[in-house]
């Protein structure tokens, strides 16, 4: 019995202290010009227009509420979860290759991200990924792709319009209207009958 509760204690000691790195190991695997340059890229991203936060939170529910590690939970239930429904993680990995630390395995992406969301919100990191995402064909940013496809500001698309603009950004070559136009409406409608249900369910 007394092994047994030594174990145990042994057990919870170590599944403690591997919480307490993971939550703040971030701090300590990277340089100063690393958390500088996260800084830069959150901060000075360009903020995305109302319609467009509240459009993708309907999309993806909770989204901006929660954070990577409601993420993961839920994700051992839900295979299916995409990692669009936690901008945070999303940014951490297009992040990680541009920082200067040597080991770039996945349990550093994890320390990353962690850092990430103590310190900026999943809204800071929404507005980085929309702000810097590579539309292809010269199209960097909601707002040039908005400008390019409809011809007119983010902030006065149409849900639907924001429906294909999140087809693209899954994946800007399959689901582009000029290269695959009947795959890019499937996908378009997929996003936008979602968002429709999920506002049915809110209100």
């Amino acid at each position: 019995m007394k092994y047994l509760k030594g174990g145990l204690i042994s057990i919870c000691t170590i599944m403690i202290l591997l919480f307490m790195y993971l939550e703040w190991g971030g701090s300590y695997i990277m340089k100063n010009t690393d958390k500088k340059m996260i800084t830069e890229y959150l901060q000075s991203s360009n903020q995305l227009p109302q319609n467009f936060i509240i459009f993708y939170n309907t999309v993806y529910p909770k989204s901006l509420s929660q954070n990577s590690w409601d993420f993961s939970l839920t994700n051992l239930s839900q295979s299916h979860l995409d990692i669009n429904e936690c901008p945070c993680r999303y940014s951490g990995n297009r992040i990680m290759p541009t920082l200067d630390i040597q080991n770039k395995i996945s349990w550093n992406y994890i320390l990353l991200i962690r850092y990430i969301e103590q310190n900026y919100t999943q809204k800071d990191c929404l507005n980085f990924n929309f702000s810097n995402f590579d539309f292809l064909n010269n199209r960097k940013g909601i707002e040039m792709i908005s400008q390019n496809l409809f011809n007119k500001s983010a902030e006065k698309l149409q849900p639907v319009e924001m429906a294909e603009i999140l087809a693209l950004y899954e994946n800007p070559r399959k689901n582009d209207r000029y290269r695959n136009p009947e795959h890019t409406k499937n996908r378009t409608m997929h996003f936008y009958n979602l968002y429709l249900s999920n506002l049915k369910d809110i209100q």
